[in-house]
């Protein structure tokens, strides 16, 4: 028996809201990317828990984000926060998009400008120090190319959590995630 299910309709989404002095200061020399794309912010508007697939293939996100941006840098980044801070944005930080907490369901009543800032573009290790068991390691790096980016180092990261292959150093840490390993080498916070 084969299961055939028509395909999804185009989904609407309301148009961005624009904070024009943001916009013009930000300017797109500090960033390696932004974009207002319909479907990239569909995609930076939602995780991966149930009631966010359901409303994808059933209805509408209600609160887009209006805006993804992609910082290079962390001057990049403390550059995109203290303009936030200046014009009234909101951001959100957008890591592997699992989602688990909801903090990409926006409230529908947001009035301000929504920045998704997209920190993919800053999966880099920095260095190792192996002897004293230090990395400085960029946010946007997925746990799978973590490991094996630390590899050649012969150290590991000590975090394995059940997402590692679609979640982000960055996301362990905001969300004080726990991983298959922590009775050896502790939750995230104890690694940080």
């Amino acid at each position: 028996m084969q299961y055939e299910e028509d395909a999804q309709a185009d989904m609407e989404i309301a148009a961005p809201v624009i904070n024009y002095d943001f916009i013009e200061e930000l300017g797109d020399a500090h960033l390696s990317r932004r974009s207002f794309l319909k479907w990239e912010r569909i995609m930076h508007s939602h995780g991966a828990t149930f009631q966010e697939i359901d409303t994808l293939r059933n209805g509408t996100i209600e609160r887009p984000v209006d805006m993804v941006v992609y910082p290079n840098s962390t001057e990049h980044c403390e550059r995109l926060v203290t303009l936030a801070v200046k014009h009234n944005v909101m951001l959100v930080c957008y890591g592997g998009g699992t989602n688990v907490t909801q903090s990409l369901m926006i409230y529908p009543s947001e009035k301000r400008m929504v920045v998704s800032v997209d920190m993919a573009r800053m999966n880099a290790i920095k260095w190792v120090d192996k002897e004293n068991g230090l990395a400085c390691v960029q946010t946007g790096i997925m746990g799978q190319d973590l490991e094996r980016d630390l590899t050649p180092y012969g150290v590991i990261s000590g975090h394995e959590p059940d997402s590692a292959e679609f979640s982000t150093l960055g996301g362990w840490i905001s969300t004080r995630a726990s991983g298959m390993k922590k009775n050896t080498y502790g939750n995230i916070e104890d690694i940080v």
